[in-house]
C-alpha cells in the first residue's frame, strides 16, 4: 500500500532536522519502499510517497524522527486504483 509521509517542523528544530537528514540521508528503514520525497520551497517540511504492507515497519521510520517532527502517515492511492473504485459510487 502506498503512503504519504508528511512532516514539519519549527523553527527550533531545523538545524537538528537538517543535520540528522544530511547524515543519514532520511532512507526509510526494510520494510518500507522509497518512492520519491518533496521538500517544500520556505524549509518549513516536506513529504515521502513511501510503499508498505508493514505497520511496524511504518512505525519504526516514524519513531526515527518524531522527536523532530510533526509527522502524519496517510495512505494514498494512484489514478488507477481510484478509478476501480468511483464507478461504484458515480454511475
Amino acid at each position: 500500500m502506498l503512503f504519504k509521509f508528511a512532516w514539519t517542523h519549527t523553527p527550533e528544530a531545523r538545524d537538528e532536522t537538517v543535520k540528522k537528514f544530511m547524515a543519514t540521508g532520511g532512507m526509510p528503514p526494510e520494510g518500507v519502499e522509497f518512492i520519491s520525497r518533496y521538500h517544500n520551497v520556505d524549509g518549513t517540511g516536506g513529504f515521502v510517497i513511501i510503499e508498505s504492507t508493514s505497520a511496524a515497519a511504518l512505525a519504526d521510520y516514524a519513531l526515527d524522527w518524531n522527536g523532530l517532527i510533526k509527522i502524519e502517515i496517510t495512505p494514498i492511492m494512484d489514478d488507477d486504483t481510484i478509478s476501480s473504485v468511483l464507478p461504484k459510487h458515480f454511475s
